[in-house]
């Protein structure tokens, strides 16, 4: 077959034609032409940056017979007066420069077979033997080992040059040994500038803007920009415009990007489902397509943030398109959107169905915006965090003091006392004789409204808002705790719920901490504030501590009071937005 892909047909002839590798022939070509040739190298990067190109021209440089030594100019194997080696080696069939896949040759066998055999076998022809093992980290752990000693020391004539893309698992005993070369990923200018010099070589006419579409499809790889060169050039023929390469690469084309763009502005979930069949349809990747949106997001966050056009691929018209579109959303709006693309296209991976994963993620995304930002929510914290410090309600909230408590009666009605012993410590609203206490989860914020009373029989209305709030929390067990409640009685602050003597389980039952919280909740729903609870006997027996615990309890209220006095605590508190909620001495 005649016919030579691009990619090999304009496979770089000398060390300058390696695109974007400048400082590493530059460092090969003097250490060459200074004779400081090492015995090993390691190249490792990306697929498609050049590894195996400059393997065989540095092979080349050593073994031109146009010159009596190494030379960092090898000639041309184009050429018609090029050598028979710099020809041989070009063409994969010297046999002084042996090319390995290590893929394919990861058994220590087969390292012993063909590198240290032949090591030790002069070469037939020309000044150096040279091992070019491509993809080196596929060699198993005994071929690494085989190979330590060969590396380390090998014959003045022989010269090991490995390539890898992951260097990572190359051990540390090879690496060591070796002069590290890390080729890097190529500037999409580069790769495109590289594609109009081969474009205008094989006359084939093609627009800017098409050029750049099929370099940013290169994703950093020229080989890779190459091969889709070819397809473009397959489907379209000797004239291409962008729209052909779109077609002919599955790629997400500027109305489609704006589409999705426009989308998101206008909180249209709608349109994401009609974008995804679409491209469905037309045999796109969908993968693909969420990293063209992924880098659509990158270009509006670098025009947003900064407006360099030299960070975007992509012309002055585009650019200004670009940011109309960043101008519609704020920055971190657009750090948003990225991640949770980002968090789609991951799990295109692993999914069963990526059209249903692509329809959902573009479908969250374009609801993001409805969605509260970070800073909202920090700034909601910090009011209601300033709301609390300061005894205030937000300004948006109504205020409590017009409204009376649902269930209450005007006609028993009498206003809370400030200032009260009852205010300085909230536990003394709840007195219960439980083996469980729950005076300190069951405390009250001070209302700054008039306490409404409000007096009831357990068959009230009151008695029956509180069993509705805990039917819609299911607390069925508390329901009938209350319903065994002789009498359910509202005192200003204090929530009284008496018992006669036979029913002191149920008095048990409310007064355990987690189901007493949970009774201050439905009480603070119907009430419309936050009231304290206070069980007694009908019997007369008041369910008050005994003397000992009474004594406790007065002594830690004196301890909080004296230490709510102290500046240092008080300087504390207003640092950080803190309550006292224990005081311990020794």
């Amino acid at each position: 077959m005649s016919y030579q892909v691009i990619a090999r047909k304009w496979r770089p002839q000398k060390f300058e034609d390696v695109t974007g590798q400048e400082i590493l022939t530059r460092t090969l070509q003097n250490s060459i032409a200074h004779d400081r040739l090492h015995h090993a190298y390691l190249f490792s990067g990306a697929r498609g940056v050049g590894k195996t190109t400059t393997a065989r021209l540095v092979a080349r440089a050593l073994n031109c017979h146009k010159f009596d030594k190494p030379t960092a100019t090898p000639c041309a194997p184009i050429d018609d007066k090029a050598c028979a080696s710099c020809r041989e080696i070009a063409e994969g069939r010297s046999m002084d420069v042996l090319e390995i896949d290590a893929a394919s040759h990861t058994q220590v066998e087969n390292v012993r077979e063909v590198i240290i055999a032949g090591i030790n076998i002069k070469p037939a022809r020309d000044r150096y033997k040279v091992f070019i093992i491509d993809e080196v980290h596929m060699l198993s752990g005994h071929s690494f080992n085989a190979l330590l000693k060969t590396i380390e020391e090998p014959p003045s004539d022989v010269v090991f040059i490995m390539a890898t893309t992951d260097e990572h698992k190359v051990p540390e005993t090879i690496t060591s040994r070796c002069q590290l070369f890390e080729f890097r990923t190529i500037a999409t200018a580069k790769i495109a500038e590289r594609l109009q010099e081969i474009a205008k070589a094989e006359e084939i006419s093609i627009s800017k803007e098409a050029i750049r579409e099929i370099a940013r499809a290169g994703d950093g790889s020229m080989r890779d920009a190459q091969s889709a060169f070819d397809q473009v050039i397959s489907y379209a023929g000797e004239k291409i415009e962008t729209e052909d390469v779109e077609k002919a690469l599955g790629i997400a084309g500027a109305d489609v990007l704006a589409r999705v763009i426009n989308g998101i502005a206008e909180n249209k979930p709608a349109d994401a489902l009609a974008i995804v069949d679409d491209l469905v349809m037309r045999g796109h990747n969908l993968r693909n397509f969420c990293r063209d949106v992924l880098g659509h997001l990158r270009d509006l966050l670098v025009v947003k943030v900064s407006g360099d056009a030299k960070l975007l691929d992509s012309s002055s018209a585009q650019t200004d398109e670009l940011k109309k579109q960043a101008s519609l959303f704020s920055e971190s709006d657009l750090v948003r959107f990225f991640h949770s693309l980002a968090e789609t296209e991951a799990s295109l991976k692993d999914a069963a169905n990526p059209r249903y994963q692509v329809e959902v993620g573009l479908v969250k995304l374009m609801e993001m915006r409805r969605l509260a930002s970070l800073s909202d929510l920090v700034a909601r914290l910090a009011e209601l965090e300033s709301a609390l410090r300061t005894g205030r309600p937000p300004a948006e909230r109504s205020s409590p003091e017009s409204t009376p408590a649902p269930g209450s009666s005007t006609s028993g009605s009498r206003p809370a006392t400030r200032g009260s012993s009852r205010s300085a410590n909230a536990g003394e609203l709840i007195n219960v004789s439980s083996s469980e206490p729950v005076e300190e989860a069951t405390g009250v914020v001070q209302s700054s409204a008039p306490a409404v009373a409000a007096s009831t029989s357990a068959s009230g209305s009151l008695v029956d808002q509180i069993k509705a709030e805990l039917e819609k929390r299911k607390k069925k067990l508390l329901i009938v705790a209350v319903d065994a409640a002789s009498r359910m009685e509202l005192e200003g602050d204090e929530l009284l719920i008496e018992f006669a003597s036979g029913t002191k389980h149920s008095r048990d039952t409310l007064a355990k901490p987690d189901n007493a919280k949970i009774l201050r909740e439905a009480c603070a729903a119907v009430c419309g504030r936050e009231v304290g609870i206070r069980f007694t006997i009908r019997d007369g027996e008041d369910d008050a501590p005994s003397a000992p615990e009474e004594d406790q309890r007065r002594a830690k209220q004196r301890a909080r009071q004296t230490a709510a006095q102290n500046p240092s605590v008080q300087q504390v508190l207003r640092a950080f937005g803190g309550e006292i909620v224990d005081v311990k001495t020794n």
